[in-house]
């Protein structure tokens, strides 16, 4: 049975990390004034309606969360992790999006969309923390093979929606939470062959002509940028040309062209739409909110009571980063277009609500995280 000690005798108005909050509050803010923009260009206020109330509902989530002992997560997170794993599956066959996007990973629930696949990252990263510490403190039998049992199905069930960019955002949390835990290089080693060889195994045997035709013509044109200039690379194009047009200070809120000439501007190419409107100094200004989160939560890992409570931290911090650096770096050129939400920033309700839930556990963890000295 499983044993929780919980920590007593909080003054959680003192010790919350309201660091983080503030961060959080700004990122949200941001997000906020820069959709209000896209909405008003385009005439669509919904997305901003949409956008407050999963902010909102996003919001209540993690102060309930943050007061809520993290190590009740040890127990909760089997179930969660079960009802994800539900609702993947469920997508697959009553989902919505294949039409717009090439991938069925949405369920529609009145005006608004759900994507399972967010809510399956918190509890993916649950799950990994919890078998990553019974692998370090040697608990239990077969921890190496129930972390690869419980760690692949999700990101197989995304696979075949199949949304490929979010099932590398999976792989990327899961590579991260390993390197953080320290297990032997031997068995990273053998993972990162058996990666090559799949590798290998697709090129040869030409599998990779059965990847769906959006697919190939993303990586295509990333290969060649000068290829297909009014189709697969027309979005990258534009959200370069329109990244660079702000310059310094930018056009003004509200003046900015990207909003109405970069497809899925509210989403996938709202970094295009900042870096224009903000330009070079409000587009800083966000990394380095951005940075200042990411170096936090560290903090955080690093202080926590637990290795459990660390990796969860370490997970969280890995899934914003590869958010972050696969929007920033597919608006500008650098890396494939593969539909990631910037986070806090892009319009999304699921994606607002699933990284708030994400916070609120990093808050939990931090107010219950050791003291250290002069603290």
């Amino acid at each position: 049975m499983l044993h929780v000690e919980k920590s007593q005798g909080l003054n959680k108005i003192k010790h919350y990390d309201w660091f983080i909050l503030i961060l959080v509050v700004l990122l949200s803010a941001y997000g906020l004034v820069v959709i209000a923009s896209v909405a008003k260009q385009l005439n669509k206020y919904e997305l901003l309606v949409k956008q407050s109330v999963g902010i909102i509902a996003g919001a209540v989530a993690m102060v309930v969360l943050s007061l809520i002992d993290y190590k009740d997560l040890k127990v909760l997170g089997f179930p969660a992790y079960g009802f994800s794993i539900l609702l993947l599956v469920l997508v697959l066959f009553i989902g919505r999006g294949k039409e717009e996007t090439g991938t069925q990973g949405w369920f529609k629930i009145g005006p608004v969309s759900y994507q399972p696949s967010e809510l399956g990252k918190i509890t993916f990263i649950l799950i990994v923390a919890f078998y990553l510490e019974r692998i370090v403190t040697n608990t239990g039998k077969y921890n190496y093979i129930k972390l690869l049992i419980f760690s692949a199905l999700p990101i197989f069930l995304v696979l075949l929606q199949p949304d490929i960019g979010t099932s590398m955002v999976y792989v990327f949390i899961f590579v991260c939470m390993v390197f953080f835990a320290g297990i032997p290089y031997k068995y990273i080693f053998i993972s990162a062959g058996a990666g090559v060889i799949s590798i290998i195994v697709i090129y040869i045997t030409r599998l990779y002509e059965r990847f769906p035709d959006y697919l190939k013509k993303r990586f295509y044109s990333f290969i060649n940028k000068d290829a297909d200039p009014l189709g697969a690379n027309f979005q990258v194009r534009r959200s370069i040309q329109y990244t660079g047009a702000g310059q310094l200070w930018g056009r003004g809120w509200g003046k900015g062209m990207a909003a109405e000439n970069v497809p899925y501007s509210w989403t996938d190419f709202i970094f295009s739409v900042v870096a224009e409107e903000f330009g070079f100094v409000g587009a800083a200004f966000l990394i380095i909110l951005f940075l200042a989160l990411f170096a936090r939560c560290i903090y955080v890992a690093w202080c926590a009571r637990d290795r459990y409570g660390s990796f969860v931290v370490m997970g969280v911090v890995s899934m914003f980063f590869a958010h972050f650096m696969e929007n920033v770096g597919m608006n500008i050129g650098l890396l494939p277009v593969t539909g990631i939400p910037l986070p806090f920033i892009s319009y999304g309700v699921s994606s607002v609500t699933t990284n708030f839930i994400a916070v609120g556990i990093v808050l939990s963890i931090s107010l219950r995280k050791r003291r250290l000295m002069f603290e």
